[in-house]
Protein backbone atom coordinates (compact mmCIF):
# COMPACT_ATOMS: atom_id res chain seq x y z
CA UNK A 1 0.00 0.00 0.00
CA UNK A 2 3.02 2.38 0.99
CA UNK A 3 4.74 1.68 -1.79
CA UNK A 4 1.80 2.50 -4.33
CA UNK A 5 0.78 5.70 -2.94
CA UNK A 6 4.62 6.53 -3.12
CA UNK A 7 5.07 5.36 -6.45
CA UNK A 8 1.27 6.38 -7.85
CA UNK A 9 1.40 10.03 -6.10
CA UNK A 10 4.65 10.94 -4.16
CA UNK A 11 6.63 10.78 -7.14
CA UNK A 12 3.80 12.22 -9.85
CA UNK A 13 4.36 15.45 -7.51
CA UNK A 14 7.54 15.37 -6.28
CA UNK A 15 8.93 15.27 -9.85
CA UNK A 16 6.27 17.73 -11.04
CA UNK A 17 7.72 20.43 -8.17
CA UNK A 18 11.19 19.39 -9.26
CA UNK A 19 10.72 20.06 -13.09
CA UNK A 20 8.41 23.70 -11.91
CA UNK A 21 11.01 24.83 -9.82
CA UNK A 22 13.45 23.93 -12.20
CA UNK A 23 12.40 26.22 -14.61
CA UNK A 24 11.37 28.77 -12.36
CA UNK A 25 14.66 29.10 -11.70
CA UNK A 26 16.42 28.93 -14.73
CA UNK A 27 13.62 32.06 -16.18
CA UNK A 28 14.82 34.36 -12.95
CA UNK A 29 18.48 34.25 -13.09
CA UNK A 30 18.03 34.39 -16.84
CA UNK A 31 15.94 37.92 -16.45
CA UNK A 32 17.69 39.19 -13.24
CA UNK A 33 21.41 38.90 -15.15
CA UNK A 34 19.33 40.90 -17.84
CA UNK A 35 18.04 43.15 -16.13
CA UNK A 36 21.24 44.13 -14.14
CA UNK A 37 23.57 43.54 -17.09
CA UNK A 38 21.34 46.86 -19.01
CA UNK A 39 21.57 48.67 -15.77
CA UNK A 40 25.34 48.42 -15.87
CA UNK A 41 25.35 50.12 -19.31
CA UNK A 42 23.06 52.85 -18.29
CA UNK A 43 24.94 56.78 -18.23
CA UNK A 44 25.34 57.70 -14.42
CA UNK A 45 22.66 60.14 -12.78
CA UNK A 46 23.62 63.02 -10.89
CA UNK A 47 22.73 63.72 -7.55
CA UNK A 48 22.19 67.47 -6.47
CA UNK A 49 22.68 68.99 -3.26
CA UNK A 50 19.00 67.90 -1.45
CA UNK A 51 19.61 64.34 -2.68
CA UNK A 52 19.45 61.65 0.44
CA UNK A 53 21.90 61.78 3.16
CA UNK A 54 24.00 58.23 3.10
CA UNK A 55 25.62 56.53 5.64
CA UNK A 56 27.78 53.49 4.69
CA UNK A 57 28.20 51.13 7.47
CA UNK A 58 31.74 48.65 7.89
CA UNK A 59 31.53 46.21 10.51
CA UNK A 60 34.61 44.90 11.36
CA UNK A 61 35.69 41.95 12.99
CA UNK A 62 39.43 40.82 12.74
CA UNK A 63 39.69 42.19 9.46
CA UNK A 64 43.00 44.38 9.30
CA UNK A 65 44.28 42.53 6.73
CA UNK A 66 41.39 43.80 4.14
CA UNK A 67 40.52 47.10 6.20
CA UNK A 68 42.54 49.41 3.83
CA UNK A 69 41.35 48.15 0.51
CA UNK A 70 37.58 47.50 1.65
CA UNK A 71 37.89 51.19 3.38
CA UNK A 72 39.40 53.06 0.25
CA UNK A 73 37.09 51.37 -2.18
CA UNK A 74 33.85 52.95 0.28
CA UNK A 75 35.53 56.22 0.30
CA UNK A 76 36.03 56.36 -3.19
CA UNK A 77 31.90 55.51 -4.33
CA UNK A 78 30.69 58.47 -6.44
CA UNK A 79 28.33 60.65 -4.62
CA UNK A 80 28.60 64.31 -3.01
CA UNK A 81 31.60 64.72 -0.15
CA UNK A 82 28.49 66.56 2.30
CA UNK A 83 25.19 64.07 1.79
CA UNK A 84 27.50 61.05 2.38
CA UNK A 85 29.55 59.21 5.17
CA UNK A 86 31.85 56.07 5.72
CA UNK A 87 31.80 54.45 9.09
CA UNK A 88 34.02 51.54 10.02
CA UNK A 89 32.95 49.98 13.49
CA UNK A 90 35.53 48.14 15.24
CA UNK A 91 34.47 46.07 18.70
CA UNK A 92 36.43 45.28 22.05
CA UNK A 93 35.66 41.90 21.42
CA UNK A 94 38.23 41.17 19.20
CA UNK A 95 40.96 43.09 21.85
CA UNK A 96 39.35 40.61 24.41
CA UNK A 97 39.65 37.71 22.24
CA UNK A 98 43.02 39.07 21.65
CA UNK A 99 44.32 39.00 25.56
CA UNK A 100 42.04 35.66 25.63
CA UNK A 101 44.16 33.82 22.98
CA UNK A 102 47.54 34.93 24.01
CA UNK A 103 47.23 31.99 26.56
CA UNK A 104 47.06 29.25 23.92
CA UNK A 105 50.35 30.29 22.40
CA UNK A 106 52.49 28.19 24.43
CA UNK A 107 49.99 25.04 23.36
CA UNK A 108 49.83 25.84 19.58
CA UNK A 109 53.98 26.27 19.94
CA UNK A 110 53.89 22.83 20.95
CA UNK A 111 51.82 21.78 18.36
CA UNK A 112 53.60 18.96 15.88
CA UNK A 113 52.21 20.31 12.37
CA UNK A 114 50.85 23.57 12.88
CA UNK A 115 47.83 23.96 10.78
CA UNK A 116 45.70 26.84 9.61
CA UNK A 117 42.56 25.90 11.25
CA UNK A 118 44.48 25.90 14.59
CA UNK A 119 45.13 29.55 14.16
CA UNK A 120 41.86 30.64 13.03
CA UNK A 121 41.07 33.46 15.47
CA UNK A 122 44.22 33.91 16.73
CA UNK A 123 45.25 35.72 13.27
CA UNK A 124 43.27 37.05 10.54
CA UNK A 125 41.95 34.67 7.99
CA UNK A 126 44.59 35.43 5.15
CA UNK A 127 47.95 35.31 7.44
CA UNK A 128 47.22 31.92 8.60
CA UNK A 129 48.68 29.77 6.84
CA UNK A 130 52.27 32.01 6.41
CA UNK A 131 52.10 32.04 9.90
CA UNK A 132 51.84 28.01 10.57
CA UNK A 133 54.08 27.87 7.53
CA UNK A 134 56.99 30.45 9.60
CA UNK A 135 56.41 28.34 12.73
CA UNK A 136 56.77 24.70 11.41
CA UNK A 137 59.78 25.96 9.50
CA UNK A 138 61.30 27.12 12.86
CA UNK A 139 63.27 24.84 15.38
CA UNK A 140 60.98 23.61 18.55
CA UNK A 141 62.88 25.29 21.23
CA UNK A 142 62.48 28.79 18.92
CA UNK A 143 58.70 28.12 17.99
CA UNK A 144 57.05 29.73 20.77
CA UNK A 145 59.02 33.01 20.88
CA UNK A 146 58.40 33.30 17.32
CA UNK A 147 54.93 32.54 17.29
CA UNK A 148 54.53 35.43 20.46
CA UNK A 149 56.42 37.86 18.06
CA UNK A 150 54.24 37.28 15.44
CA UNK A 151 51.00 37.70 17.62
CA UNK A 152 52.30 40.98 18.94
CA UNK A 153 53.38 42.36 15.64
CA UNK A 154 50.15 41.75 14.42
CA UNK A 155 47.90 44.70 14.51
CA UNK A 156 44.33 44.68 15.26
CA UNK A 157 42.24 46.04 13.05
CA UNK A 158 40.78 48.95 15.58
CA UNK A 159 44.47 50.22 15.21
CA UNK A 160 44.27 49.81 11.72
CA UNK A 161 41.17 51.73 11.39
CA UNK A 162 42.20 54.29 13.30
CA UNK A 163 45.74 54.97 11.39
CA UNK A 164 43.30 55.00 8.33
CA UNK A 165 41.42 57.80 9.97
CA UNK A 166 43.66 60.05 11.34
CA UNK A 167 45.64 60.14 7.65
CA UNK A 168 42.71 60.35 4.81
CA UNK A 169 43.23 62.22 2.04
CA UNK A 170 40.90 65.74 1.31
CA UNK A 171 39.37 63.97 -1.82
CA UNK A 172 36.87 61.03 -1.53
CA UNK A 173 33.87 60.50 1.57
CA UNK A 174 35.13 61.49 4.64
CA UNK A 175 35.68 58.09 7.12
CA UNK A 176 34.62 58.24 10.85
CA UNK A 177 36.03 55.47 13.08
CA UNK A 178 33.75 54.11 15.87
CA UNK A 179 34.98 51.59 18.39
CA UNK A 180 32.38 49.43 20.37
CA UNK A 181 32.24 48.10 23.67
CA UNK A 182 32.10 44.37 24.35
CA UNK A 183 28.82 44.25 24.82
CA UNK A 184 27.99 41.09 23.58
CA UNK A 185 26.29 40.17 20.28
CA UNK A 186 27.17 39.89 16.36
CA UNK A 187 27.39 42.25 13.23
CA UNK A 188 23.88 44.16 14.54
CA UNK A 189 25.57 45.29 17.59
CA UNK A 190 28.33 46.86 15.98
CA UNK A 191 25.89 48.54 13.23
CA UNK A 192 23.23 49.79 16.26
CA UNK A 193 26.16 51.64 17.85
CA UNK A 194 26.73 53.66 14.55
CA UNK A 195 23.26 53.75 14.25
CA UNK A 196 22.74 55.46 17.52
CA UNK A 197 26.00 58.05 17.04
CA UNK A 198 24.28 59.32 13.50
CA UNK A 199 23.93 62.79 15.60
CA UNK A 200 28.01 63.02 16.06
CA UNK A 201 28.72 61.37 13.09
CA UNK A 202 26.47 63.89 10.59
CA UNK A 203 26.35 66.83 13.12
CA UNK A 204 30.07 68.22 11.24
CA UNK A 205 28.06 68.18 7.94
CA UNK A 206 24.95 70.12 9.25
CA UNK A 207 22.93 66.93 9.48
CA UNK A 208 19.90 67.42 12.29
CA UNK A 209 17.82 64.30 12.70
CA UNK A 210 14.67 66.48 13.49
CA UNK A 211 15.21 67.56 9.78
CA UNK A 212 16.91 65.03 7.63
CA UNK A 213 16.13 61.89 9.37
CA UNK A 214 13.26 61.02 6.97
CA UNK A 215 15.97 61.57 3.79
CA UNK A 216 18.59 60.03 5.34
CA UNK A 217 19.64 55.87 4.72
CA UNK A 218 22.11 53.22 5.97
CA UNK A 219 23.80 51.45 3.81
CA UNK A 220 25.76 48.10 5.40
CA UNK A 221 28.44 46.10 3.84
CA UNK A 222 30.67 43.62 5.02
CA UNK A 223 34.28 43.87 4.83
CA UNK A 224 35.47 41.84 2.14
CA UNK A 225 32.80 43.91 -0.13
CA UNK A 226 34.02 45.63 -3.32
CA UNK A 227 30.77 47.62 -4.33
CA UNK A 228 30.31 49.54 -7.53
CA UNK A 229 31.98 52.99 -8.11
CA UNK A 230 27.90 54.02 -8.91
CA UNK A 231 26.50 52.35 -5.92
CA UNK A 232 25.79 55.79 -3.92
CA UNK A 233 24.18 57.24 -6.41
CA UNK A 234 22.13 54.25 -8.03
CA UNK A 235 20.69 54.18 -4.14
CA UNK A 236 19.69 58.02 -4.35
CA UNK A 237 18.02 57.23 -7.70
CA UNK A 238 15.92 54.78 -6.44
CA UNK A 239 15.19 56.19 -3.60
CA UNK A 240 14.31 59.39 -5.50
CA UNK A 241 12.35 57.52 -8.43
CA UNK A 242 10.35 55.39 -5.80
CA UNK A 243 9.14 58.03 -3.82
CA UNK A 244 7.62 59.60 -6.71
CA UNK A 245 5.96 56.36 -7.60
CA UNK A 246 4.16 56.05 -4.41
CA UNK A 247 4.95 58.71 -2.14
CA UNK A 248 7.10 57.19 0.20
CA UNK A 249 10.46 56.18 0.37
CA UNK A 250 11.48 52.49 0.37
CA UNK A 251 12.07 51.11 3.39
CA UNK A 252 14.75 48.72 2.48
CA UNK A 253 16.98 48.99 -1.07
CA UNK A 254 18.78 45.76 -1.35
CA UNK A 255 22.06 45.61 -3.31
CA UNK A 256 22.44 42.39 -5.54
CA UNK A 257 25.64 40.43 -3.69
CA UNK A 258 27.35 38.75 -6.25
CA UNK A 259 30.28 35.97 -5.16
CA UNK A 260 32.89 36.83 -8.25
CA UNK A 261 35.35 38.22 -6.11
CA UNK A 262 38.51 36.46 -6.06
CA UNK A 263 41.02 36.82 -4.39
CA UNK A 264 41.56 33.19 -2.57
CA UNK A 265 41.32 30.28 -5.28
CA UNK A 266 39.42 27.22 -4.46
CA UNK A 267 41.24 24.26 -2.91
CA UNK A 268 41.90 21.29 -4.85
CA UNK A 269 40.55 18.06 -4.96
CA UNK A 270 36.54 17.48 -4.13
CA UNK A 271 36.48 19.60 -1.41
CA UNK A 272 37.69 22.84 -4.13
CA UNK A 273 34.98 21.44 -6.35
CA UNK A 274 32.37 20.99 -4.22
CA UNK A 275 33.10 24.50 -2.79
CA UNK A 276 33.25 25.78 -6.58
CA UNK A 277 29.60 24.63 -6.91
CA UNK A 278 28.24 26.36 -4.04
CA UNK A 279 30.27 29.67 -5.58
CA UNK A 280 27.33 28.61 -8.81
CA UNK A 281 25.05 28.09 -6.12
CA UNK A 282 25.02 30.93 -4.40
CA UNK A 283 25.27 33.19 -7.16
CA UNK A 284 21.84 31.46 -8.66
CA UNK A 285 20.30 31.77 -5.51
CA UNK A 286 21.34 36.16 -5.24
CA UNK A 287 19.70 36.25 -8.53
CA UNK A 288 17.24 33.66 -9.03
CA UNK A 289 15.61 33.69 -5.87
CA UNK A 290 16.81 37.35 -3.68
CA UNK A 291 16.74 39.02 -6.82
CA UNK A 292 13.69 37.88 -7.90
CA UNK A 293 11.69 38.53 -5.13
CA UNK A 294 12.76 41.95 -4.92
CA UNK A 295 11.75 42.90 -7.76
CA UNK A 296 8.48 41.02 -7.85
CA UNK A 297 8.02 42.82 -4.34
CA UNK A 298 8.63 46.31 -6.10
CA UNK A 299 6.12 45.20 -9.06
CA UNK A 300 3.61 44.32 -6.78
CA UNK A 301 4.06 47.78 -4.43
CA UNK A 302 4.12 50.22 -7.84
CA UNK A 303 1.35 48.62 -10.13
CA UNK A 304 -2.40 48.49 -9.36
CA UNK A 305 -2.55 44.57 -8.48
CA UNK A 306 -5.92 43.56 -6.84
CA UNK A 307 -5.35 43.00 -3.13
CA UNK A 308 -6.07 39.53 -3.11
CA UNK A 309 -3.21 38.75 -5.72
CA UNK A 310 -0.87 41.12 -3.81
CA UNK A 311 -1.42 38.46 -0.78
CA UNK A 312 -0.86 35.53 -2.86
CA UNK A 313 2.02 36.94 -4.52
CA UNK A 314 3.99 38.93 -1.86
CA UNK A 315 7.43 36.96 -0.95
CA UNK A 316 9.66 36.87 2.25
CA UNK A 317 12.39 38.74 1.52
CA UNK A 318 16.27 37.45 2.54
CA UNK A 319 17.27 40.86 3.21
CA UNK A 320 21.37 40.57 2.35
CA UNK A 321 24.08 42.29 4.64
CA UNK A 322 26.19 43.04 2.00
CA UNK A 323 24.49 46.14 -0.07
CA UNK A 324 21.58 46.37 2.26
CA UNK A 325 20.22 50.15 2.61
CA UNK A 326 17.67 50.62 4.98
CA UNK A 327 15.92 53.67 5.54
CA UNK A 328 16.71 55.83 8.85
CA UNK A 329 13.01 55.98 10.51
CA UNK A 330 12.59 52.37 9.82
CA UNK A 331 15.80 50.98 11.71
CA UNK A 332 14.70 53.40 14.49
CA UNK A 333 11.22 51.79 14.60
CA UNK A 334 12.34 48.45 14.55
CA UNK A 335 14.54 49.18 17.86
CA UNK A 336 17.73 48.62 15.46
CA UNK A 337 19.38 45.97 13.08
CA UNK A 338 18.03 42.42 14.83
CA UNK A 339 20.06 39.71 16.85
CA UNK A 340 21.11 36.88 15.59
CA UNK A 341 21.77 37.97 11.90
CA UNK A 342 20.81 42.09 11.05
CA UNK A 343 19.83 40.70 7.44
CA UNK A 344 17.44 37.96 7.53
CA UNK A 345 15.96 39.63 10.88
CA UNK A 346 15.40 42.96 8.81
CA UNK A 347 14.52 41.24 5.73
CA UNK A 348 11.88 39.01 7.38
CA UNK A 349 10.49 41.79 9.68
CA UNK A 350 10.17 44.30 6.90
CA UNK A 351 8.17 41.75 4.70
CA UNK A 352 5.88 40.93 7.57
CA UNK A 353 5.21 44.53 7.43
CA UNK A 354 4.28 45.27 4.00
CA UNK A 355 7.26 47.72 3.81
CA UNK A 356 8.17 49.04 0.23
CA UNK A 357 11.67 47.08 -0.82
CA UNK A 358 13.51 48.27 -3.92
CA UNK A 359 16.28 46.38 -5.49
CA UNK A 360 19.21 48.62 -6.42
CA UNK A 361 20.24 48.70 -10.60
CA UNK A 362 24.24 47.96 -9.74
CA UNK A 363 25.54 45.38 -7.78
CA UNK A 364 28.25 44.48 -5.11
CA UNK A 365 31.24 41.89 -5.10
CA UNK A 366 32.35 39.64 -2.26
CA UNK A 367 34.20 36.71 -1.77
CA UNK A 368 33.04 33.07 -2.20
CA UNK A 369 33.43 30.65 0.36
CA UNK A 370 36.94 28.76 0.01
CA UNK A 371 36.56 26.35 3.25
CA UNK A 372 34.16 24.41 4.45
CA UNK A 373 34.24 25.31 7.75
CA UNK A 374 32.78 28.83 7.08
CA UNK A 375 30.31 27.40 4.57
CA UNK A 376 28.31 25.17 6.70
CA UNK A 377 28.87 28.10 9.74
CA UNK A 378 26.72 30.35 7.35
CA UNK A 379 23.98 27.70 6.59
CA UNK A 380 23.59 26.49 9.86
CA UNK A 381 22.99 30.18 11.03
CA UNK A 382 20.89 31.25 8.22
CA UNK A 383 18.86 28.07 8.93
CA UNK A 384 17.92 29.39 12.37
CA UNK A 385 17.33 32.14 12.36
CA UNK A 386 15.48 31.70 9.27
CA UNK A 387 13.37 28.69 10.95
CA UNK A 388 11.04 30.72 13.33
CA UNK A 389 9.79 33.09 11.56
CA UNK A 390 6.64 33.33 14.26
CA UNK A 391 9.60 35.03 16.14
CA UNK A 392 9.78 38.06 13.74
CA UNK A 393 6.06 38.20 13.18
CA UNK A 394 6.04 38.98 17.34
CA UNK A 395 8.57 41.37 17.75
CA UNK A 396 6.94 44.23 14.66
CA UNK A 397 3.24 43.28 15.88
CA UNK A 398 2.81 46.08 17.74
CA UNK A 399 3.81 47.99 14.70
CA UNK A 400 1.28 49.00 11.57
CA UNK A 401 1.47 46.87 8.85
CA UNK A 402 0.45 47.11 5.29
CA UNK A 403 -0.64 43.57 5.43
CA UNK A 404 -3.82 41.43 6.87
CA UNK A 405 -3.68 39.02 9.32
CA UNK A 406 -3.88 36.59 7.04
CA UNK A 407 -1.17 38.19 4.69
CA UNK A 408 1.21 37.68 7.70
CA UNK A 409 0.28 34.09 8.24
CA UNK A 410 0.73 33.34 4.70
CA UNK A 411 4.37 34.79 4.61
CA UNK A 412 4.90 32.80 8.10
CA UNK A 413 3.70 29.31 6.30
CA UNK A 414 5.41 30.10 3.00
CA UNK A 415 9.13 30.55 4.81
CA UNK A 416 8.29 27.37 6.77
CA UNK A 417 7.64 25.40 3.95
CA UNK A 418 10.70 26.92 2.41
CA UNK A 419 12.82 26.03 5.44
CA UNK A 420 11.26 21.96 5.09
CA UNK A 421 11.97 21.64 1.49
CA UNK A 422 15.64 22.73 2.68
CA UNK A 423 16.06 20.19 4.97
CA UNK A 424 13.85 17.40 3.68
CA UNK A 425 13.88 18.38 -0.17
CA UNK A 426 16.80 16.90 -1.65
CA UNK A 427 16.68 13.35 0.01
CA UNK A 428 13.08 13.42 -1.23
CA UNK A 429 13.32 14.52 -4.59
CA UNK A 430 16.56 11.88 -4.78
CA UNK A 431 14.32 9.13 -3.79
CA UNK A 432 11.60 10.41 -6.39
CA UNK A 433 14.53 10.93 -9.22
CA UNK A 434 15.97 6.94 -8.33
CA UNK A 435 12.40 5.60 -8.23
CA UNK A 436 10.67 6.94 -11.13
CA UNK A 437 11.57 4.20 -13.42
CA UNK A 438 9.11 2.09 -11.30
CA UNK A 439 5.77 4.76 -11.27
CA UNK A 440 6.45 4.97 -15.20
CA UNK A 441 8.56 5.54 -18.48
CA UNK A 442 6.73 8.90 -18.65
CA UNK A 443 7.99 9.90 -15.08
CA UNK A 444 11.27 8.55 -16.24
CA UNK A 445 11.84 11.04 -18.65
CA UNK A 446 10.36 13.57 -16.35
CA UNK A 447 12.86 13.09 -13.72
CA UNK A 448 15.43 13.47 -16.04
CA UNK A 449 14.53 16.67 -17.58
CA UNK A 450 13.93 18.16 -13.73
CA UNK A 451 17.38 16.97 -12.93
CA UNK A 452 18.99 19.01 -15.89
CA UNK A 453 16.94 21.71 -15.65
CA UNK A 454 17.80 22.03 -11.57
CA UNK A 455 21.08 21.24 -11.74
CA UNK A 456 23.44 21.06 -15.23
CA UNK A 457 21.68 23.49 -17.46
CA UNK A 458 21.53 26.42 -15.05
CA UNK A 459 25.30 26.06 -13.85
CA UNK A 460 26.83 25.84 -17.15
CA UNK A 461 24.57 29.18 -18.10
CA UNK A 462 26.01 31.24 -14.87
CA UNK A 463 29.63 29.95 -15.58
CA UNK A 464 28.83 31.66 -19.34
CA UNK A 465 27.30 34.74 -17.22
CA UNK A 466 29.57 35.29 -14.69
CA UNK A 467 32.72 37.16 -16.26
CA UNK A 468 30.25 39.54 -17.79
CA UNK A 469 28.55 39.99 -14.47
CA UNK A 470 31.59 40.58 -12.81
CA UNK A 471 33.02 43.13 -15.88
CA UNK A 472 29.41 44.89 -15.02
CA UNK A 473 30.54 45.95 -11.61
CA UNK A 474 32.74 49.42 -12.14
CA UNK A 475 35.40 49.47 -9.47
CA UNK A 476 35.79 52.10 -7.70
CA UNK A 477 39.60 52.39 -6.79
CA UNK A 478 41.57 49.60 -9.01
CA UNK A 479 41.19 46.48 -10.89
CA UNK A 480 39.24 43.66 -8.60
CA UNK A 481 40.16 39.94 -9.26
CA UNK A 482 37.61 37.86 -10.56
CA UNK A 483 37.13 34.43 -9.33
CA UNK A 484 39.13 32.23 -11.55
CA UNK A 485 37.42 31.56 -14.86
CA UNK A 486 37.17 27.47 -14.62
CA UNK A 487 39.17 25.34 -16.88
CA UNK A 488 37.21 22.90 -19.51
CA UNK A 489 37.50 19.83 -17.05
CA UNK A 490 36.31 21.62 -14.16
CA UNK A 491 33.72 23.09 -15.99
CA UNK A 492 32.48 19.82 -17.15
CA UNK A 493 32.92 18.39 -12.81
CA UNK A 494 30.98 21.32 -12.07
CA UNK A 495 27.93 21.03 -14.46
CA UNK A 496 28.32 16.82 -13.40
CA UNK A 497 28.25 17.56 -10.22
CA UNK A 498 25.38 20.13 -9.80
CA UNK A 499 23.04 18.05 -8.61
CA UNK A 500 24.74 16.86 -5.50
CA UNK A 501 24.61 20.65 -4.47
CA UNK A 502 21.83 20.62 -2.61
CA UNK A 503 23.06 18.31 -0.21
CA UNK A 504 26.12 20.50 0.39
CA UNK A 505 24.12 22.85 1.38
CA UNK A 506 22.39 20.41 4.24
CA UNK A 507 25.38 20.10 6.42
CA UNK A 508 25.00 22.76 8.13
CA UNK A 509 21.63 22.89 9.61
CA UNK A 510 22.06 18.72 9.54
CA UNK A 511 25.05 19.44 11.69
CA UNK A 512 23.51 21.76 14.26
CA UNK A 513 20.48 19.43 14.47
CA UNK A 514 23.01 16.68 15.41
CA UNK A 515 24.36 18.64 17.80
CA UNK A 516 21.42 19.43 19.84
CA UNK A 517 20.08 15.99 20.05
CA UNK A 518 23.29 14.93 21.64
CA UNK A 519 23.07 17.61 24.04
CA UNK A 520 25.88 19.67 22.83
CA UNK A 521 25.70 23.37 22.38
CA UNK A 522 25.19 25.31 19.06
CA UNK A 523 27.56 28.27 19.15
CA UNK A 524 28.40 30.57 15.69
CA UNK A 525 31.98 32.00 15.26
CA UNK A 526 32.45 34.68 12.66
CA UNK A 527 31.35 33.37 9.12
CA UNK A 528 34.91 33.96 7.45
CA UNK A 529 35.33 33.69 3.93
Amino acid sequence: MMTELWLHYAVPVLLALLLARGLWALVAVELCARWLLDNARRDPVSIDEDGPWLVVLLPMLREQTLAPETIAASTALDYPRERAVVVAITTEREENARRRDRGRLRALADTSCLTEAQLRGAFPRARCGDVADEVNAAPREKRLPLLSELYDAEPTTRETVAALAEDQPAVGLRLVHLHQPDSGGRKAGQLNHAVDRLDEILSTLGWRCENDADNTFVCVYDADAIPDVRTLTAFAETATRHRALTGRPPSLIQQQRLPLLGRRPFPPGATGLFLAGEWLYQLRRSLGIELARIRLTQWLTTTQVPSPIRTLLRPMIYGVGCGMTVHLPVVQSLGGFPEPMEDLGTGHRLSLLGADIAPATVAVLDEPYTEPHGLTNLHALAFHTSARPDRHAKAVAHMPSALSRIGKALLVLREWADEVAWVAGAPLIAAAVVTACWAAPLWSALALTGVLLHGPVPTARLIRLAPALHAAVVPSTSRIAATPSPTRGRRAALVASSPTQPFIRLVGPWRMFFRRITGHATTFGKTER
